[in-house]
């Protein structure tokens, strides 16, 4: 499985490529939408898309992301709709073998691990993004 890593605070995060479309540099504007969920920061055009931009660091950590052109957009297409995480740098794509992908859960949390080569990080699933991308 190939996974692109990426940091939010200083931590590392990763996410599978299968519907990842580009990463590009967070420098255009993000218009707000009023009455949304606090993890979506607004919409944003990139390459004739209008994609609903989710703050990880908010979705994660109950913090607001500063918008500077240092942060990164990872833009993803799921069940035909488009969206983009919005990081605070990405690192790399590396191959992870499966058997290095746990699954954790403790009373309110049930995620994926990879621990692999000495780095461990979570694995943040795509696809449960799905609803806040209605639009």
């Amino acid at each position: 499985m190939k996974i692109l890593t990426f940091y939010i605070n200083n931590k590392k995060y990763g996410v599978s490529i299968d519907n990842i479309i580009t990463i590009e540099k967070n420098d255009r504007k993000i218009t707000d939408i009023p009455k949304t969920n606090p993890i979506i920061r607004g919409v944003v055009n990139v390459r004739s898309r209008i994609c609903p931009v989710i703050d990880l660091r908010m979705y994660l950590e109950n913090e607001e992301n500063e918008l500077n052109e240092d942060k990164k957009l990872i833009l993803f297409d799921i069940n035909e709709k488009n969206g983009a995480l919005l990081v605070d740098n990405t690192d790399n794509i590396m191959d992870v073998d499966t058997e290095n992908i746990e699954e954790f859960e403790s009373d309110r949390v049930k995620t994926k691990v990879v621990n692999q080569d000495n780095d461990v990080f979570v694995l943040i699933e795509i696809n449960d993004f799905d609803d806040f991308l209605e639009h």
